[in-house]
């Protein structure tokens, strides 16, 4: 009777250890997922990173513009050198329009950068709800089936507890007879 409930007790333990070693392994899971985020995290910091290097390159324009503007002043006092002001003016205004076609393609490919990352975030959401429900999932199932054998050697048990409680009974019986 005794070796009967050391080897359910013996499997209880089994299948208490197995979930413990089922939850370390859904906390793994869960620490390599935060450190996907960390990356994640990193290459937004890396965007942020080229996106004041543009408004840097903007701000140099904005300079650009400003010595523009006093060329033009030059040009009202001077109007004796105008044509030749004028050629180097246009030359400034090419570097310019060169240097702000540069950044509108760049913003494009910053803009197609985002749209994959986006994308890629896109991507990692869907992947942890789907590793959220399928943990949960396998939890749930697990836990049903614990209950399941729970509720076996709980039947098996009671029928031992009458059987043993009978046997008890009838030596009780044998004995107050003798």
């Amino acid at each position: 009777m005794e070796a009967i409930l050391r080897e359910i007790l013996g499997k209880l333990t089994s299948i208490e250890n197995n979930f413990l070693s089922f939850q370390q392994e859904v906390r793994e899971r869960f620490t390599q997922i935060d450190k996907r985020f960390a990356q994640i995290d990193k290459r937004f910091a890396q965007i942020d990173e080229r996106f004041a290097q543009i408004d840097e390159r903007f701000a140099q324009i904005d300079e650009r513009f400003a010595q523009i503007d006093e060329r033009f002043a030059q040009i009202d006092q001077r109007f004796e050198n105008m044509e030749a002001r004028l050629v180097a003016l246009e030359q400034k205004m090419e570097e310019t329009n060169e240097r702000i076609s540069r950044l509108e393609e760049e913003m494009c490919d910053v803009k197609k950068r985002l749209a994959r990352v986006e994308t890629q975030l896109d991507e990692v959401k869907e992947t942890v709800h789907r590793l959220e429900v399928q943990l949960a999932n396998d939890v749930h199932t697990l836990l049903q089936n614990i209950y399941k054998k729970i509720d076996e050697k709980g039947f098996e048990i009671y029928a031992l507890n009458k059987r043993l409680l009978r046997v008890e009974a009838s030596i009780e019986q044998l004995q107050s007879q003798v």
